[in-house]
């Protein structure tokens, strides 16, 4: 039986951390004198406290699940976007070879509804569905897993096809995570849909499946290549890495107004961004989308289902 916590950090201007427990069905709403999520884990490594317990011994109070539109901060963001590593790292398969990219740091880090900006360089612009692994670095400089949420990666297809040098540059954009994070490790499989919109109509839509087996693989390869290079454990770092979830080798071209949707059903976790290029925002402005009634993006996320 999987037992799941789900985090939402610091939304604004209210403040405060959202818990829920898949488990028990709480739902409830505490307020670190730190203020965020980030700041709660520093505080508790310089005094040696385990953070999960000491999030559980502040006082709550029961999370208001109201309609009110709520603005989340991406999980363990901090306010310095220097100190954030976003990186892709893909497993040797039959269709990919084993590859670590660079991405950016916070600068280039969203979260739902936030849109996707690509630069007026580019050649071209696909999406990878993701699942994002969450690594803080502590003040000894030991590398720390929180835990795991949904992604949308995209990068430039043409560029990554030309040459090794290329690919490396065509990782370079922006990305976005789902604003809940979940606690600790993947219990089970997990089954995530992807649908990409075009002009208010599904162009695409695929399903993906993370097994647990792919799962331990991937956590196990990601944490030893940050460990090896001691530029990742400088003390403070929080590291993002991407891993995808797609095996397929072609990519739907994308263009300016597509929206990217991802979800997860047993997790209660979704998420949508658009692309917008750059060289295209003051020429061809975008409508407004009336949000998917989805927890993530118009209210706080219901009471999650038992399991």
């Amino acid at each position: 039986m999987t037992h799941y916590v789900m985090l939402l950090d610091s939304p604004v201007p209210r403040g405060g951390l959202g818990v829920f427990d898949f488990k028990s069905g709480q739902s409830r709403e505490v307020r670190p004198p730190q203020g965020n999520l980030y700041e709660a884990l520093a505080h508790c490594a310089d005094r040696n406290m385990d953070w999960e317990s000491y999030l559980k011994d502040l006082p709550s109070t029961p999370y208001p699940l109201t309609p009110a539109a709520v603005k989340y901060r991406p999980p363990l963001k901090p306010d310095n976007n220097l100190l954030v590593q976003i990186s892709e790292i893909t497993l040797c398969t039959a269709k990919t070879e084993q590859a670590w990219y660079y991405k950016g740091n916070g600068r280039l880090l969203k979260t739902d509804g936030d849109p996707l900006q690509v630069p007026y360089h580019s050649q071209s612009i696909s999406s990878e569905p993701c699942i994002v692994c969450l690594y803080w670095v502590d003040p000894f400089g030991a590398l720390r897993f929180i835990g795991f949420t949904l992604g949308n990666d995209i990068h430039d297809h043409v560029l990554h096809s030309r040459d090794a040098i290329s690919s490396t540059h065509a990782h370079l954009r922006t990305c976005a995570i789902a604003p809940a994070l979940i606690v600790g490790e993947l219990q089970a499989d997990l089954a995530i849909n992807v649908q990409i919109e075009r002009d208010g109509q599904p162009l695409t839509a695929s399903h993906h499946r993370m097994s647990l087996h792919r799962w331990q693989s991937l956590r196990r390869y990601s944490e030893e290549f940050l460990e090896k290079h001691e530029q990742f454990l400088e003390p403070g770092l929080v590291h993002y890495v991407f891993h995808s979830l797609s095996h397929r080798t072609a990519n739907v071209p994308l263009q300016h107004g597509d929206w990217l949707s991802i979800d997860c059903p047993e997790l209660e976790l979704a998420m949508s961004n658009q692309i917008v290029e750059e060289e295209l925002v003051s020429l061809v402005p975008l409508p407004a989308r009336h949000a998917p009634d989805h927890g993530c993006i118009d209210r706080p996320l219901p009471v999650p289902k038992k399991f």
